[in-house]
Protein backbone atom coordinates (compact mmCIF):
# COMPACT_ATOMS: atom_id res chain seq x y z
CA UNK A 1 0.00 0.00 0.00
CA UNK A 2 1.34 3.45 -0.90
CA UNK A 3 2.46 5.56 2.05
CA UNK A 4 0.25 8.53 2.98
CA UNK A 5 1.36 11.74 1.29
CA UNK A 6 2.31 14.31 3.93
CA UNK A 7 1.40 17.98 3.30
CA UNK A 8 4.38 19.96 2.05
CA UNK A 9 4.78 22.19 5.12
CA UNK A 10 4.51 19.18 7.42
CA UNK A 11 7.03 17.26 5.27
CA UNK A 12 9.46 20.17 5.50
CA UNK A 13 9.12 20.16 9.28
CA UNK A 14 9.64 16.41 9.47
CA UNK A 15 12.62 16.59 7.11
CA UNK A 16 14.25 19.34 9.16
CA UNK A 17 13.88 17.29 12.33
CA UNK A 18 15.12 14.14 10.58
CA UNK A 19 18.10 15.89 9.09
CA UNK A 20 19.18 17.38 12.37
CA UNK A 21 22.22 15.19 13.13
CA UNK A 22 22.54 13.71 16.58
CA UNK A 23 25.88 13.39 18.37
CA UNK A 24 26.58 9.90 17.01
CA UNK A 25 25.71 10.71 13.40
CA UNK A 26 26.77 14.34 12.94
CA UNK A 27 30.03 13.57 11.22
CA UNK A 28 30.36 12.19 7.69
CA UNK A 29 33.95 11.26 6.95
CA UNK A 30 35.45 11.62 3.45
CA UNK A 31 36.43 7.90 3.36
CA UNK A 32 32.74 6.99 3.66
CA UNK A 33 31.98 9.03 0.54
CA UNK A 34 35.10 7.78 -1.23
CA UNK A 35 33.75 4.22 -0.87
CA UNK A 36 30.71 5.20 -2.97
CA UNK A 37 31.12 4.58 -6.70
CA UNK A 38 29.72 7.98 -7.66
CA UNK A 39 32.35 9.81 -5.57
CA UNK A 40 35.33 7.43 -5.62
CA UNK A 41 37.09 9.24 -8.47
CA UNK A 42 36.83 12.69 -6.85
CA UNK A 43 40.05 14.30 -5.61
CA UNK A 44 40.53 14.40 -1.83
CA UNK A 45 39.85 18.16 -1.51
CA UNK A 46 36.51 17.72 -3.26
CA UNK A 47 35.62 14.74 -1.05
CA UNK A 48 36.48 16.65 2.10
CA UNK A 49 34.42 19.63 0.93
CA UNK A 50 31.47 17.34 0.09
CA UNK A 51 31.69 15.58 3.47
CA UNK A 52 31.44 18.89 5.30
CA UNK A 53 28.11 19.59 3.59
CA UNK A 54 26.70 16.06 4.06
CA UNK A 55 24.16 15.25 6.77
CA UNK A 56 22.44 12.09 7.95
CA UNK A 57 18.75 11.29 7.91
CA UNK A 58 16.91 8.39 9.52
CA UNK A 59 13.73 6.84 8.08
CA UNK A 60 11.59 4.28 9.90
CA UNK A 61 10.46 1.19 8.01
CA UNK A 62 7.55 1.96 5.68
CA UNK A 63 8.23 5.68 5.38
CA UNK A 64 8.68 7.40 2.03
CA UNK A 65 12.08 8.98 1.39
CA UNK A 66 10.95 10.81 -1.72
CA UNK A 67 8.19 10.41 -4.27
CA UNK A 68 7.98 10.16 -8.03
CA UNK A 69 7.60 13.67 -9.44
CA UNK A 70 9.30 15.41 -6.49
CA UNK A 71 11.94 18.04 -7.26
CA UNK A 72 15.43 16.56 -7.16
CA UNK A 73 16.81 18.68 -4.34
CA UNK A 74 19.25 16.14 -2.83
CA UNK A 75 20.83 12.77 -3.30
CA UNK A 76 21.11 9.95 -0.76
CA UNK A 77 23.75 7.38 0.07
CA UNK A 78 22.25 4.48 2.02
CA UNK A 79 24.32 4.00 5.16
CA UNK A 80 22.20 1.23 6.71
CA UNK A 81 18.91 -0.55 6.13
CA UNK A 82 17.21 -1.20 2.78
CA UNK A 83 14.93 0.74 0.44
CA UNK A 84 12.67 -0.29 -2.42
CA UNK A 85 12.18 1.51 -5.72
CA UNK A 86 8.62 1.70 -7.06
CA UNK A 87 6.85 3.68 -9.75
CA UNK A 88 3.28 4.43 -8.64
CA UNK A 89 2.31 6.04 -11.93
CA UNK A 90 2.81 2.66 -13.62
CA UNK A 91 2.20 0.02 -10.94
CA UNK A 92 2.67 0.74 -7.25
CA UNK A 93 2.80 -2.97 -6.47
CA UNK A 94 5.82 -3.72 -8.66
CA UNK A 95 9.19 -3.33 -6.96
CA UNK A 96 11.70 -2.20 -9.58
CA UNK A 97 14.74 -2.64 -7.35
CA UNK A 98 15.86 -3.08 -3.76
CA UNK A 99 18.91 -1.07 -2.68
CA UNK A 100 21.28 -1.91 0.15
CA UNK A 101 24.01 -0.03 2.04
CA UNK A 102 26.46 1.92 -0.09
CA UNK A 103 24.01 2.54 -2.91
CA UNK A 104 23.31 6.06 -4.19
CA UNK A 105 19.83 7.13 -5.21
CA UNK A 106 18.36 10.39 -6.44
CA UNK A 107 21.54 11.56 -8.14
CA UNK A 108 20.17 11.88 -11.67
CA UNK A 109 17.37 14.24 -10.66
CA UNK A 110 19.96 16.36 -8.85
CA UNK A 111 22.47 16.43 -11.68
CA UNK A 112 20.00 17.20 -14.49
CA UNK A 113 17.51 19.24 -12.40
CA UNK A 114 14.59 16.98 -13.32
CA UNK A 115 11.70 15.54 -11.26
CA UNK A 116 12.18 12.21 -9.49
CA UNK A 117 11.38 9.27 -11.77
CA UNK A 118 10.51 6.84 -8.96
CA UNK A 119 9.41 6.62 -5.34
CA UNK A 120 11.79 5.38 -2.64
CA UNK A 121 10.34 3.64 0.43
CA UNK A 122 12.27 2.33 3.43
CA UNK A 123 11.89 -1.45 3.74
CA UNK A 124 13.60 -1.40 7.14
CA UNK A 125 14.73 1.30 9.52
CA UNK A 126 17.27 3.07 7.35
CA UNK A 127 19.86 5.82 7.61
CA UNK A 128 21.09 7.80 4.62
CA UNK A 129 23.83 10.31 4.05
CA UNK A 130 22.13 13.27 2.38
CA UNK A 131 23.86 15.82 0.17
CA UNK A 132 21.65 18.61 -1.12
CA UNK A 133 21.81 19.98 -4.65
CA UNK A 134 23.18 23.36 -3.62
CA UNK A 135 26.12 21.76 -1.79
CA UNK A 136 26.97 19.56 -4.76
CA UNK A 137 26.89 22.55 -7.10
CA UNK A 138 29.16 24.54 -4.78
CA UNK A 139 31.65 21.68 -4.53
CA UNK A 140 31.70 21.10 -8.27
CA UNK A 141 32.15 24.85 -8.87
CA UNK A 142 35.16 24.93 -6.54
CA UNK A 143 36.60 21.72 -8.02
CA UNK A 144 36.05 21.83 -11.80
CA UNK A 145 38.03 18.62 -12.39
CA UNK A 146 35.53 16.76 -10.23
CA UNK A 147 32.72 17.51 -12.69
CA UNK A 148 34.27 15.43 -15.45
CA UNK A 149 35.07 12.55 -13.06
CA UNK A 150 31.56 12.44 -11.60
CA UNK A 151 29.83 12.64 -14.97
CA UNK A 152 32.07 9.85 -16.25
CA UNK A 153 31.08 7.69 -13.30
CA UNK A 154 27.39 8.37 -13.93
CA UNK A 155 27.78 7.52 -17.61
CA UNK A 156 29.52 4.22 -16.81
CA UNK A 157 26.89 3.39 -14.22
CA UNK A 158 24.09 3.99 -16.71
CA UNK A 159 25.85 1.86 -19.31
CA UNK A 160 26.28 -1.01 -16.85
CA UNK A 161 22.67 -0.61 -15.72
CA UNK A 162 21.50 -0.83 -19.33
CA UNK A 163 23.57 -3.97 -19.90
CA UNK A 164 22.27 -5.50 -16.68
CA UNK A 165 18.71 -4.71 -17.72
CA UNK A 166 19.29 -6.39 -21.07
CA UNK A 167 20.68 -9.49 -19.30
CA UNK A 168 17.75 -9.47 -16.91
CA UNK A 169 15.26 -9.21 -19.78
CA UNK A 170 16.91 -12.12 -21.59
CA UNK A 171 16.78 -14.21 -18.42
CA UNK A 172 13.15 -13.24 -17.92
CA UNK A 173 12.31 -14.21 -21.50
CA UNK A 174 13.97 -17.60 -20.94
CA UNK A 175 12.02 -18.09 -17.72
CA UNK A 176 8.73 -17.13 -19.37
CA UNK A 177 9.51 -19.42 -22.32
CA UNK A 178 10.30 -22.35 -20.00
CA UNK A 179 7.17 -21.74 -17.93
CA UNK A 180 5.03 -21.46 -21.07
CA UNK A 181 6.40 -24.75 -22.37
CA UNK A 182 5.76 -26.39 -19.00
CA UNK A 183 2.16 -25.15 -19.03
CA UNK A 184 1.76 -26.32 -22.63
CA UNK A 185 2.95 -29.83 -21.73
CA UNK A 186 0.64 -29.92 -18.73
CA UNK A 187 -2.25 -28.67 -20.85
CA UNK A 188 -1.68 -31.31 -23.51
CA UNK A 189 -1.42 -34.04 -20.88
CA UNK A 190 -4.80 -32.98 -19.49
CA UNK A 191 -6.25 -33.00 -23.02
CA UNK A 192 -4.91 -36.51 -23.60
CA UNK A 193 -6.35 -37.77 -20.32
CA UNK A 194 -9.74 -36.25 -21.07
CA UNK A 195 -9.72 -37.93 -24.47
CA UNK A 196 -8.89 -41.29 -22.88
CA UNK A 197 -11.70 -40.82 -20.37
CA UNK A 198 -14.16 -40.32 -23.23
CA UNK A 199 -12.92 -43.34 -25.20
CA UNK A 200 -12.06 -46.02 -22.65
CA UNK A 201 -15.50 -47.73 -22.69
CA UNK A 202 -16.18 -47.22 -26.41
CA UNK A 203 -12.89 -48.39 -27.91
CA UNK A 204 -11.72 -51.91 -27.19
CA UNK A 205 -8.17 -51.15 -28.38
CA UNK A 206 -7.85 -47.73 -26.76
CA UNK A 207 -6.00 -46.46 -29.84
CA UNK A 208 -8.75 -44.76 -31.86
CA UNK A 209 -8.03 -41.30 -30.45
CA UNK A 210 -4.32 -41.37 -31.28
CA UNK A 211 -4.85 -42.91 -34.73
CA UNK A 212 -7.65 -40.53 -35.67
CA UNK A 213 -5.69 -37.49 -34.42
CA UNK A 214 -2.60 -38.51 -36.37
CA UNK A 215 -4.64 -39.03 -39.54
CA UNK A 216 -6.26 -35.60 -39.09
CA UNK A 217 -2.84 -34.00 -38.58
CA UNK A 218 -1.36 -35.65 -41.68
CA UNK A 219 -4.40 -34.79 -43.80
CA UNK A 220 -4.26 -31.17 -42.61
CA UNK A 221 -0.61 -30.85 -43.63
CA UNK A 222 -1.23 -32.55 -46.97
CA UNK A 223 -4.11 -30.13 -47.61
CA UNK A 224 -1.83 -27.12 -46.98
CA UNK A 225 -2.58 -26.18 -43.38
CA UNK A 226 0.20 -24.30 -41.54
CA UNK A 227 2.31 -26.65 -39.36
CA UNK A 228 1.43 -24.77 -36.16
CA UNK A 229 -2.30 -25.08 -36.86
CA UNK A 230 -1.90 -28.74 -37.82
CA UNK A 231 -0.11 -29.38 -34.52
CA UNK A 232 -2.99 -27.70 -32.69
CA UNK A 233 -5.42 -29.88 -34.64
CA UNK A 234 -3.47 -32.97 -33.56
CA UNK A 235 -4.20 -32.10 -29.93
CA UNK A 236 -7.71 -30.69 -30.34
CA UNK A 237 -9.05 -33.57 -32.45
CA UNK A 238 -8.39 -35.97 -29.57
CA UNK A 239 -11.42 -34.43 -27.83
CA UNK A 240 -13.83 -34.87 -30.74
CA UNK A 241 -15.94 -37.41 -28.85
CA UNK A 242 -15.55 -36.00 -25.33
CA UNK A 243 -19.34 -35.63 -25.20
CA UNK A 244 -19.75 -39.41 -25.15
CA UNK A 245 -19.05 -39.15 -21.43
CA UNK A 246 -22.68 -38.03 -21.19
CA UNK A 247 -24.14 -40.92 -23.21
CA UNK A 248 -25.41 -43.95 -21.21
CA UNK A 249 -23.59 -47.24 -21.81
CA UNK A 250 -26.85 -48.92 -22.75
CA UNK A 251 -26.86 -46.72 -25.85
CA UNK A 252 -23.13 -46.29 -26.43
CA UNK A 253 -22.34 -50.01 -26.20
CA UNK A 254 -25.53 -51.44 -27.67
CA UNK A 255 -24.47 -54.29 -29.99
CA UNK A 256 -27.41 -53.85 -32.35
CA UNK A 257 -29.02 -51.03 -34.30
CA UNK A 258 -30.16 -48.02 -32.27
CA UNK A 259 -33.85 -47.18 -32.28
CA UNK A 260 -34.98 -43.64 -33.06
CA UNK A 261 -34.98 -42.49 -29.43
CA UNK A 262 -31.53 -43.96 -28.80
CA UNK A 263 -30.18 -42.40 -31.99
CA UNK A 264 -31.42 -38.95 -30.98
CA UNK A 265 -29.75 -39.43 -27.60
CA UNK A 266 -26.49 -40.54 -29.25
CA UNK A 267 -26.42 -37.44 -31.45
CA UNK A 268 -26.39 -35.21 -28.36
CA UNK A 269 -22.76 -36.16 -27.71
CA UNK A 270 -21.82 -33.32 -30.11
CA UNK A 271 -23.60 -30.60 -28.13
CA UNK A 272 -22.59 -32.14 -24.80
CA UNK A 273 -18.93 -32.09 -25.89
CA UNK A 274 -19.15 -28.47 -27.03
CA UNK A 275 -20.75 -27.46 -23.75
CA UNK A 276 -18.02 -29.22 -21.77
CA UNK A 277 -15.33 -27.35 -23.68
CA UNK A 278 -17.06 -23.96 -23.99
CA UNK A 279 -15.63 -20.77 -22.51
CA UNK A 280 -11.93 -21.66 -22.59
CA UNK A 281 -9.27 -19.06 -23.35
CA UNK A 282 -7.04 -21.74 -24.88
CA UNK A 283 -6.86 -21.87 -28.68
CA UNK A 284 -6.51 -25.65 -28.51
CA UNK A 285 -9.69 -26.04 -26.45
CA UNK A 286 -11.54 -23.52 -28.61
CA UNK A 287 -10.67 -25.59 -31.68
CA UNK A 288 -11.64 -28.76 -29.81
CA UNK A 289 -15.03 -27.19 -29.02
CA UNK A 290 -15.67 -26.52 -32.72
CA UNK A 291 -14.64 -30.05 -33.66
CA UNK A 292 -16.73 -31.67 -30.93
CA UNK A 293 -19.80 -29.77 -32.09
CA UNK A 294 -19.50 -30.19 -35.86
CA UNK A 295 -17.50 -33.34 -36.67
CA UNK A 296 -20.76 -35.10 -37.63
CA UNK A 297 -21.90 -32.35 -40.00
CA UNK A 298 -21.90 -33.41 -43.68
CA UNK A 299 -20.76 -31.59 -46.80
CA UNK A 300 -24.28 -32.01 -48.27
CA UNK A 301 -25.95 -30.49 -45.20
CA UNK A 302 -27.55 -33.74 -43.97
CA UNK A 303 -25.44 -34.10 -40.84
CA UNK A 304 -26.05 -33.09 -37.23
CA UNK A 305 -26.56 -31.25 -34.92
CA UNK A 306 -27.19 -28.11 -37.02
CA UNK A 307 -27.30 -29.35 -40.63
CA UNK A 308 -24.36 -27.20 -41.72
CA UNK A 309 -23.20 -27.61 -45.32
CA UNK A 310 -20.07 -26.95 -47.36
CA UNK A 311 -17.76 -24.19 -46.17
CA UNK A 312 -20.08 -23.37 -43.27
CA UNK A 313 -18.52 -26.38 -41.54
CA UNK A 314 -15.22 -25.39 -39.84
CA UNK A 315 -12.21 -26.65 -41.81
CA UNK A 316 -10.84 -28.54 -38.83
CA UNK A 317 -14.14 -30.43 -38.53
CA UNK A 318 -14.19 -31.27 -42.25
CA UNK A 319 -10.72 -32.77 -41.85
CA UNK A 320 -11.60 -34.66 -38.66
CA UNK A 321 -14.76 -36.10 -40.21
CA UNK A 322 -12.74 -38.00 -42.81
CA UNK A 323 -10.14 -39.18 -40.29
CA UNK A 324 -12.80 -40.21 -37.78
CA UNK A 325 -14.96 -42.12 -40.26
CA UNK A 326 -12.02 -43.94 -41.82
CA UNK A 327 -10.58 -45.08 -38.48
CA UNK A 328 -14.04 -46.04 -37.18
CA UNK A 329 -14.59 -48.20 -40.28
CA UNK A 330 -11.30 -50.11 -39.88
CA UNK A 331 -11.77 -50.52 -36.10
CA UNK A 332 -13.69 -53.26 -34.33
CA UNK A 333 -16.54 -52.13 -32.09
CA UNK A 334 -19.04 -54.01 -29.88
CA UNK A 335 -21.65 -53.44 -32.59
CA UNK A 336 -19.53 -54.22 -35.72
CA UNK A 337 -16.49 -55.93 -37.21
CA UNK A 338 -13.52 -54.01 -38.60
CA UNK A 339 -13.61 -53.24 -42.34
CA UNK A 340 -10.63 -54.06 -44.57
CA UNK A 341 -8.64 -50.94 -45.45
CA UNK A 342 -9.43 -51.12 -49.19
CA UNK A 343 -13.17 -51.27 -48.48
CA UNK A 344 -12.90 -48.33 -46.06
CA UNK A 345 -11.05 -46.30 -48.70
CA UNK A 346 -13.72 -47.16 -51.23
CA UNK A 347 -16.32 -45.84 -48.79
CA UNK A 348 -14.40 -42.55 -48.42
CA UNK A 349 -14.41 -42.22 -52.22
CA UNK A 350 -18.13 -43.05 -52.43
CA UNK A 351 -19.05 -40.46 -49.78
CA UNK A 352 -16.95 -37.68 -51.38
CA UNK A 353 -19.27 -34.76 -52.07
CA UNK A 354 -21.89 -36.23 -49.73
CA UNK A 355 -20.42 -36.59 -46.26
CA UNK A 356 -16.97 -35.26 -47.14
CA UNK A 357 -15.54 -32.20 -48.85
CA UNK A 358 -14.45 -33.52 -52.28
CA UNK A 359 -11.08 -31.73 -52.28
CA UNK A 360 -10.16 -33.14 -48.85
CA UNK A 361 -11.35 -36.63 -49.80
CA UNK A 362 -9.16 -36.50 -52.90
CA UNK A 363 -6.12 -35.45 -50.81
CA UNK A 364 -6.80 -38.26 -48.35
CA UNK A 365 -7.06 -40.89 -51.08
CA UNK A 366 -4.06 -39.54 -53.02
CA UNK A 367 -1.60 -38.63 -50.27
CA UNK A 368 -2.64 -40.44 -47.08
CA UNK A 369 -4.05 -43.76 -48.32
CA UNK A 370 -0.77 -45.06 -49.84
CA UNK A 371 0.88 -44.97 -46.43
CA UNK A 372 -1.87 -46.85 -44.59
CA UNK A 373 -1.33 -50.37 -43.29
CA UNK A 374 -3.62 -52.64 -45.38
CA UNK A 375 -3.93 -55.04 -42.44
Amino acid sequence: MRARQTPLNERDSVLRRALAPGPATARVDPPELAAVELFESLPQPALADLARHAQTCTYPAGSTIFEEGDIGDCLHVLRSGAVKVVRPSHDDGVVLDVLGPGKVFGELAVLNSSPRTATLVALADSTTVVVNKGAIEQVLTRHPAAVREMLGTVARSLTFAKEELARHNRALEDTVRERTEELRRTHLEIVARLAQAAEWHDDTTGRHVSRMSRLAHDLALAAGMEPGQAEMLLQASALHDIGKIGIPDRVLLKPGRLNDEEWELMKTHTTIGAQLLAGSGSEVIQMAERIALSHHERWDGKGYPHGLAGDAIPIESRICTIADVFDALVSERPYKQAWPVDEALAEIARMSGLAFEPALADVFLRDIAPGLDPS
